[in-house]
């Protein structure tokens, strides 16, 4: 729809999350895991994969895959939500060899606790303590995310590809 309406496709920021079990990785059912991997990394991969050829035939475009803090520390109560989020940080690097010779780079944000919709719940539940542990002590906001993608999309962020940036007011995720 966006290419008959525009005539382009030149970037794809792909954000789909859902986390239904809280619990240990054995504890998730079958369905459950279905469920995570089917909305978190397989709708990423399929949408990516079917807007592909219109991106080649352009010869330039950007893509942005939005993972989680979590993808990097795993949380032992969501430990299969976190195990996903990883999935699309190694996705971010495999499409790189795919898609670079097309000029079509493909990074991605993982973002710490950034209040949203998603958040919402966990936040009500009394951890926005855990933001009293990282660096800027606040819960994160939407645009603290949207400025980076906006960069990694743009001409200034040309030679970025497969790179995970991290979102999390300064929250460990790696060395």
């Amino acid at each position: 729809m966006i290419v008959q309406r525009l005539g382009r496709l030149d970037i794809l920021v792909l954000n789909a999350a859902v986390n239904p079990h809280a619990g240990s990785i054995l504890q998730t059912s079958e369905s459950v895991y279905d469920k995570i991997f089917d909305v978190n990394v397989k709708s990423t991969f399929m949408f990516i994969q079917e807007s592909a050829p219109i991106m080649r035939k352009q010869g330039k475009a950007s893509v942005v895959i939005v993972s989680s803090l979590v993808g990097y520390n795993l949380s032992l109560t969501s430990e299969i939500y976190g195990v996903s989020k990883t999935a699309l940080i190694g996705l971010t690097k495999a499409l790189v060899n795919d898609l670079a010779d097309s000029n079509i780079r493909v990074n991605c944000i993982s973002p710490g606790i950034i209040r949203t919709k998603f958040t919402k719940a966990l936040l009500k539940a009394g951890d926005e303590s855990a933001a009293q542990r990282v660096g800027a002590k606040r819960v994160g906001e939407p645009d603290d995310c949207a400025g980076i993608v906006s960069f990694l999309c743009s001409d200034e962020a040309s030679y970025i590809n497969g790179e995970t940036v991290v979102v999390a007011g300064g929250a460990m995720s790696r060395l």
